[in-house]
């Protein structure tokens, strides 16, 4: 372990700091002009957290396979790999700054993705919820917002979060810049973890509301098929849901005290390394590890699991169907294999149209049937 003693100093020197040559492993003490680190970094604990994220990352890595072969899981599989990865990431550089501890670059590349690759992790629970709503709601509708609306909107939240955290994070890393320069890259990266978890607040909100209303779908007896076949309790989601938004607050938590106590080396988050592997890497695998166990590819199986894809005349019907339903005004034409008539008939509700199925769920153009309710309404229209 190097120290102090194993340095010499150069012969020039400031008033707030002194020009010391770099020792073992290029240690530099902290009265040192260039230091990086207040502490000797860890090599074995880096090491660890490397295995840790990596193992984890090839479990999500197989997982998305897996589900995307077996139960058409898709879409969106990469958000939570990239997330992994980055933490994985982090921590090879942090093993390379253990040796090379007066490097820049390895201290700027540990920085940027540790400190960002959280926000992954979170777009991947927002993405989660919004196909956990598409897929058990049988409107696909929450405070009459659609899924796919749901998520895309927290996503979007997530990114603009991400991009005030990214440029803190580069501001704070420069080693080059101005004492003035670092610190508003600390306060921008503050105030985008504080907007984070202000977005993870209100998100929470709507997934502790969505599992209310599943519990009284449930005892309704409604979507039995879905919420009864899963290959794990459906409660289990929102339990691993909630869990990895706790591991993150904690990370976000810790990371605001660190940054509001300034860098100075009266900061004792600053000089103690062991801060960082409690309050920020052990959280993040704990979430990780509880996705893993608990991934939502294992019970998102079939229709609904993932967001249909519409073209845009599709697009276009659909808002005109939909406006037209709101203002009570919605029409459907009926056709017959002898001729083309057409019949007002009130529409019970949203329904996906396509030439082949121009009558949505009640029509079956191939054996040229319909449900009940429908051929009753047809056989009224016809006698008048």
């Amino acid at each position: 372990m190097a120290s102090s003693t194993t340095t010499t100093a150069s012969a020039s020197a400031t008033a707030t700091c002194l020009n010391i040559s770099p020792g073992k492993n290029g240690y530099l003490p902290p009265e040192s002009c260039d230091v990086i680190l207040y502490y000797v970094p860890s090599f074995g604990a880096a090491i660890f957290f490397c295995v840790l994220f990596g193992l984890t990352t090839m479990v999500h890595l197989a997982q998305a396979i897996i589900y995307k072969k077996l139960i058409h899981y898709k879409g969106y599989a990469w958000v939570i790999i990239v997330g992994s990865a980055w933490e994985l990431l982090a921590f090879v550089f942090r093993a390379l700054q253990t040796r090379h501890q007066e490097s820049d670059l390895y201290d700027t590349m540990y920085t940027l993705f540790f400190l960002l690759a959280p926000i992954w992790i979170n777009a991947f629970l927002y993405m989660t919820l919004g196909r956990m709503n598409n897929f058990f709601l049988p409107d696909k509708k929450f405070f009459h917002i659609s899924a796919r609306r749901l998520g895309t909107v927290f996503v979007f939240l997530d990114i603009f979060a991400f991009l005030v955290q990214a440029a803190g994070a580069v501001l704070s890393s420069n080693q080059g810049g101005s004492e003035k320069t670092v610190m508003m890259g600390v306060h921008i990266y503050m105030g985008g973890i504080g907007l984070q978890e202000v977005f993870i607040l209100c998100f929470t909100t709507l997934a502790v509301q969505l599992h209310r209303t599943m519990i009284q779908m449930e005892s309704r007896g409604e979507s039995v098929d879905k919420l009864s076949n899963c290959a794990f309790s459906w409660r289990w989601m929102f339990y691993s849901v909630y869990f990895a938004l706790g591991m993150i607050t904690i990370r976000i938590i810790f990371r605001i005290g660190q940054y509001a106590q300034g860098t100075s080396t009266t900061n004792p988050v600053l000089t103690h390394e062991a801060y960082e592997y409690v309050f920020d890497a052990a959280p993040m695998f704990l979430c990780l590890l509880a996705i893993n166990l608990f991934h939502p590819g294992r019970n998102l199986q079939g229709e609904g699991a993932k967001f249909e894809k519409l073209s845009r005349a599709q697009k276009k019907e659909k808002k005109r169907l939909a406006k037209l339903d709101k203002e009570g005004l919605k029409e459907e034409t009926l056709r017959t294999s002898d001729d083309a008539v057409e019949v007002p008939l009130q529409a019970y509700g949203d329904r996906e149209h396509s030439p082949e199925r121009p009558y949505g769920d009640r029509y079956d153009s191939s054996a040229g049937t319909y449900d009940e309710a429908y051929e009753n309404s047809r056989r009224y229209y016809e006698a008048v």
